[in-house]
């Protein structure tokens, strides 16, 4: 019996694009590189752009990897682990997990690596009169390194690159006439800058990211996605800060270096499309943290708060272990998810 083209793995892949807190790139493929990394930065209304200088740099700001070997704490490694609900209330057995490793090269600059790895669960394929035929796994996943360099005392440049790959359906579920193939790949280059500005209490940072070839699974000229390429622009301002308590303010401006053309996506801002957040974090001793954050995307209808808390144990056990938590808002009327963050420094 001739096999129906059940692409239900394709399918999750758009579906995510409509239930998740990642909608500025609908329409792009590579979804598992489009959801923010690290509890701490989703809780701040998913910015972090001009704050991240550790092992997160490699999808925030790669600019910020180059301040990690002056880190105020002393440590010279870190190890960061992520795990995130998809589409909770929906499918449950979808997930995101982000795992990272930096460590300094020198003294003005840092090297990472990272693995993103989108499960998207099981799927049920079924045969042209209805009935059901093999069930199959989909994935997507990316692998990555990073270098960030000190330029001065408060410039920080960084350049990042990835490999990333799709599994979403095997050719045993697609049609015989299917001219594609249920895999893709591609690759990706991002740039960052970070600049410190002392005198106002202030980071200002600037990214491109993604940049790559657009993925196809069949004919490129029948179809193909781009990736979910972005220019970000951040700020992070420290209200106040002694060793009792401190403030900061975030937010992050994002807009897609994709647009529709007729037929096809090119290359270009498309401002139709623009996403920002921003939020504050209160901590106590440099130990607990408090994070609330507002979160505006046009895909989605999202106008939603994000919140989250961390605990750092280093005042406590003199080791570097983090944890953060973090809920995030999906579409409008959809239930938020959450995500969870361990960091280990040493």
């Amino acid at each position: 019996m001739k096999r129906q083209m059940l692409a239900v793995a394709m399918v999750m892949a758009l579906s995510l694009g409509i239930t998740s807190a990642a909608l500025a790139s609908s329409g792009a493929g590579a979804i598992n590189l489009t959801f923010p990394i690290g509890a701490r930065y989703n809780a701040l209304g998913e910015a972090g752009t001009a704050l991240s200088q550790d092992v997160t740099s490699q999808w925030w700001n790669v600019g910020g990897l180059g301040f990690m070997p002056s880190n105020p704490q002393g440590y010279q490694r870190e190890v960061h682990f992520m795990q995130s609900s998809l589409a909770q209330g929906l499918a449950d057995d979808i997930g995101l997990y982000w795992l990272g490793y930096a460590m300094p090269m020198g003294k003005v600059g840092a090297l990472g690596f990272n693995l993103n790895y989108l499960d998207m669960g099981d799927q049920q394929a079924t045969n042209e009169d209805g009935s059901l035929s093999e069930t199959f796994h989909s994935y997507m996943f990316s692998i990555g390194a990073s270098y960030g360099v000190r330029i001065s005392r408060t410039l920080g440049f960084g350049l990042g690159v990835k490999y990333f790959r799709d599994e979403l359906a095997p050719e045993t579920v697609l049609q015989d006439d299917y001219t594609g193939d249920g895999s893709a790949s591609s690759f990706g280059v991002d740039l960052g800058l970070l600049w410190k500005v002392p005198t106002i209490r202030s980071n200002i940072g600037l990214t491109v990211v993604n940049l790559g070839p657009d993925i196809s699974h069949q004919d490129a000229d029948i179809q193909s996605d781009p990736m979910p390429r972005k220019a970000t622009l951040g700020w992070a301002f420290s209200m106040y800060s002694n060793p009792q308590s401190g403030l900061l303010m975030v937010a992050d401006y994002q807009v897609p270096l994709y647009k529709w053309d007729v037929n096809d996506y090119g290359f270009g801002l498309d401002f139709d499309y623009v996403e920002y957040g921003g939020g504050l974090e209160w901590n106590y001793m440099r130990s607990l943290f408090l994070r609330f954050g507002y979160k505006s995307a046009q895909y989605g209808d999202i106008q939603d708060t994000t919140w989250g808390f961390g605990v750092d144990l280093n005042q406590w056990v003199n080791k570097g272990i983090t944890f953060e938590f973090a809920q995030v808002p999906q579409a409008k009327g959809l239930p938020k998810v959450t995500r969870f963050s361990l960091a280990y420094r040493f």
